[in-house]
């Protein structure tokens, strides 16, 4: 690697974390280069992430274990779970490709391929509960309160992702358990379920009547800021965006909930929107 580009690279990470895990993610991509058909360039923000991913999940920092196809996947899933397919399997070749580079057999065929049904599964009620539990484990109140608005956001009110990081405080409506969506699909949304109107309530508490619902200061517009969020976070959770969205669609569908009033306060513009949950209705 280009000395210029050691010394200039700075990931969007924190501080402290760059400097404990630097050398090695520079190290990574000076050993691979060579045996990739990637550049420096096109490896380094991959790598310097999967290998965060590592240092706050406890994973040691040897190739082993940081590399290995099981912390590639675990990456993959959990980190980029708000990604689009396109990206998700752009980083998740540079990835492997790293990967078995510098494992050799202990990688090669050792990677699945990534799945479609996951991002459509609802949660279950245990998956619930778990959900909501690591919400309550957080270290702060700040924290707790930003957790439980997410999990608000995402299964109270079937945002997505980009809407839950753009969603302001001065827009939700808790005593009337409404809030206002702004942007290319602007609506008003009905809050399911008083326990998620007590979320945004306790995060109102928290916030007071203005600012970002989810993350008191960020600007609005990082898009990897729920994963990012959640991979920082311990225990580690399942936790993606477009599932909670899948749980509360499958909700209204149970619920026999109008399909053009779903259709509008979901922000969708045709029923075929809703044929991936489908077969996770509940039957009549």
């Amino acid at each position: 690697m280009s000395p210029e580009s050691s010394q200039t690279y700075r990931p969007q990470l924190p501080r402290k974390d760059w400097d404990a895990i630097k050398a090695y993610v520079l190290d990574i991509v000076d050993r691979a280069e060579p045996h990739v058909t990637y550049t420096e360039r096109q490896l380094l923000t991959p790598v310097s992430h999967l290998v965060h991913f590592a240092y706050v999940n406890h994973i040691p920092l040897e190739d082993g274990a940081a590399l290995s196809p099981r912390t590639v996947e675990r990456f993959v899933q959990n980190h980029l779970a708000s990604y689009n397919r396109a990206s998700r399997n752009t980083i998740r070749a540079r990835l492997r490709r790293v990967s078995e580079a510098l494992l050799g057999d202990d990688a090669a065929g050792r990677f699945r391929a990534l799945g479609k049904a996951d991002a459509s599964r609802p949660y279950s009620d245990n998956d619930i509960s778990l959900l909501r539990a690591w919400g309550r484990s957080m270290r702060t109140d700040e924290l707790t309160s930003s957790a439980g608005a997410l999990l608000a956001l995402g299964l109270g009110a079937g945002l997505t992702g980009a809407e839950i990081i753009r969603q302001r405080m001065e827009d939700v409506d808790v005593e009337r358990a409404t809030m206002h969506v702004t942007g290319e699909n602007e609506r008003v949304i009905p809050i399911t379920g008083e326990v998620w109107t007590d979320l945004l309530r306790t995060r109102r508490e928290v916030l007071g009547e203005t600012g970002w619902v989810f993350r008191a200061h960020q600007r609005g517009d990082n898009i990897n800021l729920i994963t990012d969020f959640v991979s920082r976070t311990s225990p580690q959770i399942p936790l993606v965006t477009r599932r909670m969205r899948a749980t509360w669609l499958v909700h209204h569908l149970n619920a026999g909930t109008p399909l053009r009033r779903l259709l509008r306060i979901a922000g969708l513009q045709s029923a075929e929107a809703l044929d991936r949950i489908l077969p996770f209705t509940a039957d009549d």
